[in-house]
């Protein structure tokens, strides 16, 4: 179709599913393509789509993961705040089938806009409890029905899970078994400690608007090198927190310093540009 982008990488089930997308919004379906191929679904009376939050190597700025999150609008052009958005879920049934969307519109639009990284996604407190058991069996299913690999897929639990060990662990195993790698995040060296001993996450972050001394955030790092959990600061504001991230051996973070959020459009244009420096290169 002219005007719509088609990924160059697309695996040919994702492709296949991308054609079979209505080019506006039908009732009967959750998704659509728009002009641009952008995917976007619909929920009540709003307008998703995603956008995403580079993770990088402090030391360089290089991009190695992207954190998916929704981008909501109407047809007036104001859209709500996620949060607004969830709480309108008022049933658990409609509240699972919000959160399986917006994870899959994250990984359509990742994957159909070349997007190169790990991709994390975030699941909603309260599905953790609507959901009795086998956590990610379900978006297992429909990644693998489009062809998409699990291992490129980072699926990070609230921190509210914190609170209630049994939950959390419950929850980091049925991911586990289902082929995902999980993030847990903490907000003081008490947690991240007991997170890494009890839960063992795969990416732990660190809410770096909190206080944390250069011992405890040196301490934490010497313990996730010992367990193999990668450390990340996140909700970056300043130089000084990665300077003191840099100094502790940590070497990835997010946040406003270190980067803004992408719209599909914007993650697309930078594969392009990386695509095309690549191809001036001497062979």
């Amino acid at each position: 179709m002219p005007g719509v982008h088609e990924p160059t990488g697309a695996v040919p089930a994702l492709q296949r599913y991308l054609e079979s997308l209505p080019r506006k919004p039908v009732a009967d379906r959750q998704l659509w393509r728009d002009a641009r191929g952008q995917v976007q679904g619909q929920f009540f009376n709003c307008s998703l789509t995603s956008v995403f939050e580079p993770l990088v190597a402090l030391a360089d700025r290089q991009v190695v993961a992207h954190e998916g999150s929704i981008h909501t609008y109407a047809q007036d052009g104001v859209g709500l705040a996620a949060w607004k958005l969830f709480a309108m879920a008022a049933d658990d049934h409609t509240l699972v089938s919000l959160d399986r969307l917006s994870r899959l519109l994250h990984a359509i639009n990742y994957f159909a806009a070349d997007g190169e990284q790990k991709l994390v996604l975030n699941v909603h407190n309260r599905l953790l409890v609507a959901v009795a058991d086998d956590h990610g069996a379900a978006f297992r299913r429909a990644l693998q029905s489009l062809g998409l690999p699990l291992e490129r897929f980072v699926i990070q639990v609230p921190a509210s899970a914190n609170d209630d060990l049994p939950l959390l662990l419950h929850v980091v195993g049925n991911y586990r078994r289902n082929g995902f790698a999980v993030s847990l995040q903490a907000s003081d060296p008490a947690e991240a400690g007991a997170l890494m001993a009890h839960a063992l996450p795969d990416w732990l972050k660190l809410d770096m608007r909190r206080t944390w001394t250069d011992r405890q955030l040196s301490g934490l790092r010497a313990s996730a090198n010992s367990a193999g959990v990668t450390l990340i600061g996140r909700r970056l504001q300043d130089a000084e927190s990665v300077e003191r991230l840099q100094a502790a051996g940590i070497g990835l973070g997010q946040g406003a310093f270190a980067g803004a959020p992408m719209s599909v459009a914007g993650l697309r244009a930078t594969h392009a540009a990386t695509v095309n420096e690549l191809s001036k290169e001497p062979v």
